[in-house]
C-alpha cells in the first residue's frame, strides 16, 4: 500500500494506492499468477492459470472520473486447450475461445462493445488438416435520443492437403454485417512436374468482386550453367493472371554466392498496355543484411512511375537496428521516406542514428493553360544522431544532434544539439 500527498477537493481515498501480487513457484505441473491494483479512480485485475493442457486468463480494468462523471470499463476472458494428439487418425489439434468487453459512459452518452470468438484445428488424416475460426461483435451506442445497435459475425476456415510434392488448400469465409452477407473462397495448389519444374495456381471467388485466377510455372535452370552447378543457382519463371484484364509476366533469379542474390521481372497487360519492369538485390555484408529493389511502370499517355526501396538491418554486433529508405517519382510528383534506427557499438563507442523523415514535391501551376512546374519540397519529421563514449567503466559522455525541418514561415527549420553525462551505480 502507498499513500501520497493530496490537496482539496481530493479526499484521503484519492491518496491511497493498493497493489497485490501473487505468483506460483516455478517447476510445478500447474502455474498461476494474479495481480490487483486499486485506487479511488482506477482498479485493475490480471489473473492467469494453467494446468496440464488447459490455460485461462482474465483481465479487467475500471477507470472513473468523478469530476466529469464518466467511467470506462474493459475486460477479457480467454481459454485455450491443447489436447494430446494421437500419431494417426482424426484428432482435435487445438481449441481456444475468448470474450472481451469494453464500455464507457458519461452524463450524455454510453457505449458498449462485446466481442467473442472461437478457434479450432482438426486433423482428418495424415495428409488432410483443417481449421475453423468464428468471431462476433456487438456495438451498442446510446446518446440522448439517439440509439444504435450494430451486429457483425465472421466465419472462416481452411482445408489443407499435402502429399509428396503436391499441396492444395481452400480458404472460405463468410461475413454478416448490417444485414448484408459477403463470402469469399480462395484456392491454392502446387505440384512438382519434375525435380526442376513446379506448377502452381490460385483462384479467388467473391460475392463482391469478379473472380480472379493465376498460374505460375517455375523452372530451376541451374543445369544451363554447367552440370556441376548446384540447384538454386539460376531459376526462371512465368505467370499468367486473368480477369479483369489478363497479365503475363516473366522473371529470373540467380544466386551469385551465398551472400548475394539478384532478380529481375517484367509484366505486360495487353488491355491497358501497362508494362512494369522490376529488379532486386539482397545480400549480407558482414553482420549487415542489405536489400534493394526498383521498379518502372509505363502506360501510354501517362508519365512513367519509378520507385526505389533500400533497407539495411543487423542483429549481430557491432551493428544493430534496421533502416529503410524509399523514393518514388511520377512526372513532377516526387516523394521520399527514411525511417528506422541503425547504430554501431563497440566496447567504448556507441553511434546511432534515428530517422523519421518524409519529403514530398508536387507539380505547381502558374495559371490556366500554363506548363506545370516543380513545386517546393515539403519535409516533415526528424533526424537524430547520437554518439556516446565510455570514459570509465561506469561513466559515459554523449553528444547528440537533432534536425527538425520547418513547415512554411511559421515553423522554421531547427538544428538542435546537446551533451549528456551518465553514471551507472
Amino acid at each position: 500500500m502507498k499513500v501520497y500527498s493530496y490537496a482539496a477537493p481530493q479526499t484521503f481515498l484519492d491518496a491511497v494506492n493498493v497493489q497485490f501480487r501473487l505468483q506460483s513457484p516455478g517447476g510445478g505441473a500447474s502455474s498461476y499468477a494474479a495481480e490487483v491494483q486499486a485506487d479511488s479512480r482506477q482498479q485493475a485485475l490480471t489473473a492467469r492459470y494453467s494446468s496440464g493442457r488447459n490455460a485461462f486468463q482474465v483481465q479487467a480494468r475500471r477507470q472513473s472520473d468523478p469530476v466529469q462523471k464518466s467511467e470506462t470499463r474493459s475486460g477479457t476472458f480467454a481459454y485455450s486447450y491443447s489436447p494430446t494428439v494421437p500419431a494417426t487418425g482424426v484428432a482435435l489439434t487445438n481449441l481456444s475461445t475468448y470474450y472481451s468487453y469494453s464500455g464507457s459512459r458519461s452524463a450524455t452518452q454510453s457505449t458498449q462493445v462485446h466481442s467473442g470468438g472461437l478457434n479450432a484445428g482438426v486433423r482428418f488424416s495424415d495428409q488432410l488438416f483443417g481449421s475453423l475460426n468464428g468471431a462476433a461483435t456487438l456495438v451498442d451506442i446510446q446518446a440522448g435520443t439517439y440509439s444504435s445497435v450494430q451486429r457483425s459475425a465472421t466465419l472462416s476456415g481452411s482445408l489443407n492437403y499435402r502429399k509428396d510434392a503436391t499441396s492444395a488448400s481452400a480458404s472460405p469465409s463468410l461475413t454478416v454485417a448490417e444485414g448484408k452477407t459477403r463470402w469469399t473462397v480462395g484456392v491454392n495448389a502446387r505440384t512438382s512436374l519434375r525435380d526442376d519444374l513446379a506448377l502452381s495456381g490460385t483462384a479467388t471467388l467473391s460475392s463482391t468482386s469478379p473472380p480472379t485466377a493465376s498460374a505460375d510455372l517455375q523452372y530451376d535452370a541451374s543445369a544451363l550453367l554447367g552440370e556441376d552447378t548446384p540447384r538454386g543457382k539460376l531459376s526462371v519463371g512465368a505467370a499468367v493472371t486473368v480477369p479483369p484484364a489478363y497479365t503475363v509476366s516473366g522473371r529470373v533469379r540467380t544466386t551469385v554466392n551465398p551472400n548475394l542474390s539478384l532478380g529481375g521481372s517484367a509484366s505486360f497487360t495487353p488491355a491497358t498496355r501497362d508494362v512494369t519492369y522490376a529488379a532486386d538485390a539482397s545480400g549480407k555484408l558482414g553482420p549487415v543484411y542489405i536489400s534493394a529493389s526498383t521498379s518502372l511502370s509505363t502506360r501510354p499517355n501517362t508519365d512513367p512511375a519509378f520507385s526505389v526501396n533500400t533497407s539495411v538491418s543487423s542483429q549481430a554486433a557491432p551493428a544493430y537496428g534496421s533502416l529503410s529508405v524509399s523514393y518514388r517519382r511520377q512526372g513532377l510528383n516526387q516523394s521520399g521516406n527514411a525511417s528506422g534506427t541503425f547504430g554501431y557499438r563497440t566496447d567504448k563507442l556507441d553511434l546511432s542514428t534515428t530517422l523519421a523523415l518524409t519529403a514530398t514535391q508536387s507539380a505547381g501551376f502558374t495559371g490556366a493553360g500554363q506548363t506545370p512546374t516543380p513545386g517546393p519540397w515539403q519535409i516533415s519529421g526528424s533526424a537524430d544522431l547520437t554518439a556516446a563514449y565510455a570514459v570509465q567503466q561506469n561513466l559515459d559522455v554523449s553528444a547528440s544532434l537533432r534536425y527538425e525541418p520547418g513547415s512554411g514561415t511559421t515553423t522554421p527549420t531547427r538544428l538542435r544539439y546537446g551533451v549528456g553525462l551518465r553514471y551507472r551505480f
